[in-house]
């Protein structure tokens, strides 16, 4: 772990996670009863720090919200064998969330060490929702679940 994560993870004390944005997407070819396993085979994944805010609350209490963008596709057997060509690529299946995670620290951080928990840290706390967005995702499109495992260190 390196310094700047180190200070952020003993100061940073997790208040909330919300999500602020969701994008699900089955492509027009395709209705929920066609939706078949075999689509899932070929997946590409998003994950990432959007950007941050921060406020001083009070005398020496510092709010700190982090923007993250968590995301999962499937294309075609076509599509990923082709992907470096540089064409469009309509995913079979595109599940896209944003999360809002806040806390609070009794310290002003720098911007570099507030990314560079926001590049990993912050996953730790979001992912549970996450996981929890995809799944009843899947449910509402009325297809199989689909199961990512917990985040590990």
């Amino acid at each position: 772990m390196t310094p700047e994560i180190k200070k952020c993870a003993d100061n940073l004390l997790i208040q909330s996670v919300t999500l602020k944005n969701l994008y699900v997407n089955l492509c027009d070819e395709l209705d929920s009863e066609d939706f078949e396993d075999r689509y899932l085979e070929n997946s590409q994944e998003l994950k990432g720090l959007k950007m941050y805010k921060s406020l001083e609350i009070e005398e020496g209490k510092w709010l700190y919200k982090l923007y993250t963008v968590i995301g999962i596709r499937f294309v075609s057997d076509e599509d990923f064998e082709n992907e470096d060509t540089g064409t469009s690529i309509e995913p079979l299946l595109e599940i896209r969330s944003e999360f809002v995670a806040q806390y609070e620290s009794p310290c002003e951080l720098s911007e570099d060490e507030i990314n560079q928990f926001g590049e990993q840290h912050v996953f730790y706390h979001v992912w549970p929702y996450w996981r929890e967005v995809l799944q009843s995702s899947c449910a509402r499109l009325n297809i199989n679940p689909i199961t990512i495992p917990p985040l590990r260190v």
